[in-house]
């Protein structure tokens, strides 16, 4: 792995979130669905922490050039990251908006997947079938006869062991009255 400085792996990172931002904003960037509230730009909500965290990265910086234990400072930071945007996340999951917002979320996500997985569930059994290899419903379906078929046997060998019982009694009986 080349040795970067502390400023290319600073560059690097602030890439990567601003990259994946502008991923997630394209996703919901799409138009809401009549008589649905407007989409919720989640960079509003973990916003204040980045730049917080780039602010507190670039004092580091600029103190002078990088030392030989920056990857300790770079944990520090990380560290100081992860419980900045967890007392941000504590506050932004606690409020309504949060609150419609992933449930306008899980709401599409649930829409889009459950077309997809009958989808997906209609082309696997359809290559399993031209395989010649039962589909998991077939097995399923399968499996239920076999219990079912199995407390059968179990409920007539309850009942011969029952009929034994009394022919054995029947016998006693006989053997007795000699």
């Amino acid at each position: 792995m080349p040795d970067l400085g502390a400023q290319q792996l600073f560059d690097l990172w602030k890439k990567q979130v601003e990259e994946g931002t502008q991923g997630w904003l394209k996703m919901l960037g799409q138009p809401p669905l009549p008589g649905q509230p407007a989409a919720v730009d989640p960079a509003s909500f973990w916003k204040p922490v980045m730049d917080q965290a780039m602010a507190g990265w670039a004092r580091v910086l600029s103190q002078g050039p990088a030392s030989p234990e920056l990857m300790t400072q770079w944990k520090q930071f990380l560290d100081q990251w992860i419980n900045a945007w967890g007392k941000a996340l504590e506050q932004a999951m606690s409020t309504e908006t949060f609150a419609r917002a992933m449930g306008t979320q899980l709401e599409g996500f649930l829409n889009a997947a459950g077309p997809a997985k009958k989808q997906a569930e209609q082309q696997i059994d359809a290559t399993l079938a031209s395989l010649g290899v039962p589909s998991r419903s077939q097995v399923t379906a399968l499996a239920a006869q076999l219990v079912g078929l199995e407390s059968k046997v179990e409920a007539v060998e309850d009942r011969l062991d029952e009929v034994l019982a009394k022919l054995r009694e029947l016998a006693d009986r006989r053997g007795e009255s000699r």
